[in-house]
């Protein structure tokens, strides 16, 4: 999913261990990510984007180009706001939101509340399902 990741350290020059470290992780936990064993957090994948100056939709794969973007700490209030007036402005309930991206009601309300980030998986779906740039729904410019 993420093999970018991978693609980008390499062209830097940099071994896992280096990118784990500006991650503040370990490098077992970087590469699993790197080798799609397991799922990047947002929060992670936001830290990488932003060292690299690329998009998060370049890094998940959902447009080819590597734009540049400045760096951005994420906020949870603007995830949930962004979320929030996707769903209202496309009529959907937090049931069909929830039933389409294969995650819970609860759920969706604790994302567009910022009780809770919603996760690498949701947005990935999210994105995916109605073609939303995840760059845009972090509130990345």
């Amino acid at each position: 999913m993420f093999e970018k990741l991978k693609e980008i350290r390499e062209y830097e020059g940099l071994k896992q261990k280096e990118i784990a470290k500006i991650l503040h992780v370990t490098r077992a936990t970087y590469a699993g990510w790197e080798c799609g064993k397991d799922i990047i957090p947002l929060r992670k994948l936001n830290i990488f984007a932003s060292y690299f100056h690329v998009s998060l939709d370049y890094l998940a794969g959902i447009t080819p180009e590597a734009t540049v973007l400045k760096s951005y700490e994420i906020d949870n209030k603007v995830v949930a706001k962004n979320l929030k007036n996707f769903r209202i402005e496309h009529h959907l309930t937090q049931k069909d939101l929830a039933k389409s991206i294969n995650t819970s009601q609860s759920n969706i309300h604790k994302y567009e509340t910022g009780k809770t980030l919603i996760t690498t998986t949701y947005a990935l779906e999210f994105s995916k399902q109605y073609h939303y740039s995840l760059d845009k729904l972090l509130g990345r410019k």
